[in-house]
């Protein structure tokens, strides 16, 4: 599983209803539907027919932002969704696969279903805030495990697959020190 930051251009308005929406626009603004490429071959192939007059480095670059987060993206995957004027974070799961769909005014929408968790507040995130700063990257994938794990530590115990294995852990930990003082306490 993979966590993102996506960050949303949202009216405060459009914050506070953020969790009725069924899907989170993503970041591919300017390119045409995306649902038939499935190699980073074909995306290279996609970006040299938009891009014709650009050199080959400039293609390269276009494909190395763009295909980590495409192909990157995928079912029950956790979306973070800053929201500054509830200095929240909004927690959604990627629910299935990309979609594209044209708008009422004909604006290419590139789309992935989701289903929400609660939102939490910024402030228990706040040793991790830099991820949720606008930095221009519209879409980031969380690589730090210290962050990973203070984001997952918020999803519901019952996606959170390793929580309810800790408890296990703590006994089996708890069991061995045991053995040891006893072992350690019969010795004369």
């Amino acid at each position: 599983m993979s966590i993102w930051v996506l960050h949303q251009s949202l009216s405060p308005d459009e914050e506070s209803h953020i969790e009725q929406r069924e899907h989170l626009v993503l970041p591919f603004d300017g390119l045409p539907d995306l649902s038939a490429v499935a190699s980073q071959l074909q995306c290279r192939h996609l970006m040299q027919l938009l891009y014709p007059d650009d050199p080959p480095e400039a293609i390269t670059r276009r494909v190395d932002r763009l295909w980590p987060r495409y192909s990157g993206l995928q079912k029950e995957d956790i979306i973070a969704v800053p929201l500054a004027s509830r200095k929240a974070v909004a927690l959604a799961e990627v629910g299935g696969k990309y979609l594209y769909r044209v708008g009422v005014s004909g604006e290419a929408m590139h789309l992935i279903p989701v289903t929400w968790h609660k939102a939490v507040s910024l402030r228990s995130l706040y040793k991790h805030k830099d991820l949720f700063e606008r930095t221009g990257e519209p879409m980031m994938e969380v690589t730090r495990a210290e962050a990973r794990i203070a984001i997952r530590d918020h999803l519901p115990h019952s996606y959170n697959r390793f929580a309810k294995w800790k408890w296990l852990l703590v006994v089996f930990f708890l069991m061995g020190l045991v053995r040891f003082f006893v072992r350690v306490a019969g010795q004369p």
